[in-house]
C-alpha cells in the first residue's frame, strides 16, 4: 500500500521534475496548417494600422474572425482591434476588446498591455475608480513612456477623487522619470498647488519630515496653515524649523515673513494699514500683485521696527465702486492710518464725496484716470500715468534737441491718449509733422508708413511722381526730413513695426516709445531694429540700484515670481506711509500732511514727490535696447 502511494505520487510529480531538469515548458500542440494564413491576415491588418488605414485594418481583423474563429491568435486580433478603437477614441468599443482578452486569455502575452489600455479607456470615459484599479499595479510594466503615462493618468484621477496625497506621489514619480527640466518644473508646480490648496494639517505633518523634496514645500505650507488656524506659537516654531532645516532655500524670505507674521500676531500691531483690492472677480490677479507688494513692505518695516509694528487689514472691493466705498467706511471705523488702493478709476471717484467725512488718506497704486489726485486732499496716486510718461518722453526728445516729430500710434484708447498728451507736451516747442494712426491688429504697416513718407516729402515740396517706377525709386532713396518718431504701443506690434520702418528707410531718427514696449516680445520680434530705441516705464526690475535690487530679490524669494509695476507701486505706496509712521506721523491727518510735503521719496518705482496735491510727480525710467537687453539710458 505504501509502495503504491509512493508510485502514484512519483507518477504525478515526475513530469514536473522532468520540466525542471530539462528547463523546458510543456510543448504547445502543433499549429494547424491554416494558422499560417491566419497570421498573414493579422500581419496585413497590422500593416494597415501602421499606415493609419483604420477602416481597412478593421475589415482585415473582421475577416480574420470570420475565417479563423478558433485561431490561437485570437488574443492578438482582439488586441489589434482594441488598439484601432483606442486610436479612434472609441473608448467603449476599445474597452470591450481589452476586457475580452483579460477574461478569456489569462495566459496571453497581450494581457499586461490589455490591462494598461483598459485603464486608459476607463480614464478617458471618466470612470476613475476603474482606471485606478487597472493602472495602479505597474510591477509588470517596464516601458518608461508607459510608466510616465500611467503616472500622469493616476495623478489626475486621484486629484479628481480627492486623494491628494496619492496624486502628489504620482507627480513625484513623474519628476523622477523625466529628464526635461521644464516638465519637472510643471510637476513641482502641481505638487505645490496640491500642498497649498488641498492638504490638511494631519497630512502635511508627515510629508514635512526630513529634508527630501517636497518636505520643504509641505513645511512652509504648514507654517502658513497654522497662522490661518491662529496657532501662532506653532507657526513661529514651524517657520523657524524650516529656516534651520533649509538655511539656503530659495524661499527663505517667505519663511522669515511667515515667522514674523506669526510673531506679530502674538503681539498686536500699534498701527494698521488698509488694503482696498479686488480679491474676487475678474481683477483678482491684479489685486494679488498689489497685496504682495504691500505685505512685503510691511514685513520689511516690522523686521526693523519691532516695538511699533504695523498690521494690515484687507477688504475685497471686487472692483466695484460701491464696495470700495463700503470697504473704506468699515476700515475707517477700525482706525487705520491710511489705505492702499483701490485700483480702478471708478472706485477712486466713488470715494471722493465721502472721504472728507471719513478722513483717511488713500493711495491708489494703479488707477489711471485723469487728475484723480485733485479730487480731494485725502486722495493720492502713486502710479504711472499716460500724462506722466508722455511728459517724460517729450522731455527726453527735447533734451536731444529734436525739432520735427512724427507720431505713429495704434487706434485704441491707449494710443490715442498718449498721442494727444505727447502732442500737447510739444506744443510751441517742436513741430509735429504727422500724427498717423494704424489699426490695432495690424501686421503690415507699409501703407501707413508710406503715408508718413508722402506727408514728409510734400512738406519739403518734393514732388511725388505719378509713374509707379519713379515713385518706387523715390521711396527707395528716401531720407527722413523729421528727426524723431514717437511710437506708443505694445511690444507685440512694435516688434513688427520697427523692422518695417527700417525697410522703408525711416532710419537715423530718434525712436521713442511707451511702457507697453517693456516685454521680451519686443526684442524677439524686432531683433537688431530695436537697438537704440528708447521708451519710458515706471519700473525696471533689472535695475542695478542696490536699493531696488534688494527689494526685487526679496520679492522673488518671498513669492517665487517676478514683481511687476503694480506690486512695485503698491510696495512704494505702503512704504511711504510706513516711513511717515517711523517719523512720528502716526494719525491719518498726520500721514496726509506728510504725503503732501513728501519730496523725492526713493521708491523702487522711481523717485516720487507730491507737489502740494495728490498727483505724484515721478522720475520715470528711460530704457533702451542694447545688445539685445533692456538697459537704462546713460546720462
Amino acid at each position: 500500500m505504501f509502495q503504491r502511494r509512493n508510485l502514484t505520487l512519483l507518477t504525478a510529480v515526475l513530469p514536473l521534475i522532468m520540466i525542471l531538469i530539462t528547463g523546458c515548458a510543456p510543448k504547445m500542440l502543433p499549429e494547424a496548417p491554416w494558422e499560417k494564413d491566419a497570421r498573414a491576415l493579422l500581419e496585413q491588418a497590422d500593416g494597415l494600422f501602421a499606415k493609419r488605414q483604420y477602416d481597412q485594418a478593421t475589415k482585415a481583423v473582421d475577416a480574420f474572425f470570420t475565417r479563423y474563429p478558433k485561431s490561437r491568435h485570437a488574443d492578438r486580433a482582439l488586441s489589434l482591434m482594441g488598439e484601432i478603437r483606442l486610436t479612434q477614441r472609441d473608448y467603449p468599443r476599445a474597452l470591450s476588446y481589452f476586457k475580452e482578452i483579460i477574461e478569456k486569455y489569462a495566459a496571453s502575452p497581450f494581457i499586461i498591455d490589455a490591462r494598461y489600455k483598459l485603464g486608459i479607456c476607463y480614464f478617458e470615459l471618466k470612470e476613475y475608480d476603474l482606471a485606478i484599479a487597472n493602472l495602479d499595479d505597474r510591477s509588470r510594466i517596464s516601458d518608461p513612456p508607459k510608466l510616465r503615462r500611467i503616472a500622469e493618468m493616476l495623478s489626475a484621477a486621484y486629484l479628481i477623487k480627492r486623494n491628494y496625497l496619492k496624486s502628489l506621489k504620482e507627480n513625484l514619480i513623474l519628476i523622477d522619470t523625466t529628464s526635461d527640466e521644464r516638465q519637472k518644473a510643471g510637476y513641482r508646480d502641481r505638487i505645490r498647488e496640491i500642498v497649498n490648496k488641498n492638504l490638511p494639517e494631519e497630512e502635511l505633518r508627515p510629508l514635512s519630515s526630513g529634508t527630501a523634496y517636497p518636505a520643504d514645500v509641505a513645511l512652509l505650507r504648514l507654517a502658513g496653515l497654522l497662522i490661518e488656524q491662529r496657532k501662532y506659537q506653532d507657526a513661529v516654531k514651524t517657520s523657524k524649523e524650516f529656516l534651520a532645516r533649509f538655511p539656503a532655500h530659495p524661499e527663505k524670505v517667505r519663511a522669515e515673513m511667515l515667522s514674523a507674521e506669526a510673531a506679530a500676531k502674538l503681539t498686536a500691531p500699534r498701527y494698521f494699514l488698509g488694503a482696498l483690492i479686488p480679491q474676487s472677480g475678474q481683477l483678482t490677479f491684479f489685486g494679488d500683485r498689489v497685496l504682495k507688494g504691500i505685505q512685503l513692505a510691511i514685513n520689511q518695516y516690522n523686521t526693523k521696527e519691532t516695538n511699533d509694528r504695523a498690521g494690515l487689514l484687507v477688504k475685497d472691493t471686487e472692483g466695484s465702486p460701491e464696495k470700495a466705498l463700503a470697504a473704506l467706511t468699515e476700515l475707517a471705523s477700525r482706525d487705520i492710518v491710511a489705505a492702499v488702493g483701490p485700483l480702478m478709476t471708478t472706485e477712486v471717484e466713488a470715494l471722493a464725496p465721502a472721504i472728507e467725512k471719513l478722513r483717511v488718506p488713500v493711495i491708489t497704486p494703479a488707477a489711471s484716470g485723469p487728475e484723480l489726485g485733485m479730487l480731494s486732499p485725502w486722495i493720492f496716486r502713486n502710479a504711472l500715468t499716460n500724462a506722466g510718461q508722455a511728459a517724460a518722453a517729450a522731455e527726453y526728445a527735447l533734451m536731444l534737441k529734436r525739432k520735427k516729430f512724427v507720431i505713429f500710434y495704434p487706434d485704441n484708447s491707449y494710443g490715442k491718449d498718449l498721442s494727444r498728451l505727447f502732442n500737447k507736451e510739444l506744443t510751441k516747442k517742436a513741430e509735429i509733422l504727422a500724427n498717423i494712426s494704424y489699426p490695432v491688429e495690424s501686421n503690415d504697416f507699409g501703407p501707413y508708413i508710406k503715408k508718413i513718407i508722402e506727408i514728409d516729402l510734400r512738406s519739403r515740396k518734393i514732388p511725388i511722381p505719378e509713374d509707379e517706377a519713379e515713385r518706387k525709386r523715390l521711396f527707395q532713396e528716401y531720407t527722413p526730413g523729421f528727426d524723431a518718431i514717437y511710437l506708443p504701443g505694445y511690444a507685440d506690434r512694435i516688434g513688427l513695426l520697427l523692422p518695417q520702418l527700417a525697410f522703408y528707410n525711416v532710419t537715423n531718427v530718434a525712436v521713442i516709445g511707451s511702457n507697453g514696449w517693456h516685454s521680451p516680445d519686443l526684442i524677439e520680434r524686432a531683433g537688431r531694429h530695436a537697438e537704440g530705441a528708447v521708451f519710458v516705464d515706471g519700473f525696471f526690475p533689472e535695475s542695478a540700484d542696490p536699493a531696488v535690487k534688494s527689494v526685487v530679490d526679496a520679492y522673488r524669494s518671498a513669492y517665487q515670481e517676478e514683481p511687476d509695476i503694480l506690486s512695485a507701486q503698491a510696495y512704494d505706496a505702503a512704504m511711504m506711509v510706513l516711513t511717515l509712521l517711523k517719523a512720528g506721523k502716526d494719525s491719518p491727518a498726520a500721514v496726509r500732511d506728510g504725503l503732501l510735503t513728501l519730496q523725492e521719496f526713493p521708491g523702487i518705482s522711481g523717485s516720487t514727490s507730491f507737489p502740494g496735491n495728490g498727483e505724484a510727480r515721478k522720475k520715470l525710467f528711460l530704457l533702451t535696447v542694447e545688445d539685445g537687453r533692456f538697459v537704462p539710458v546713460k546720462n
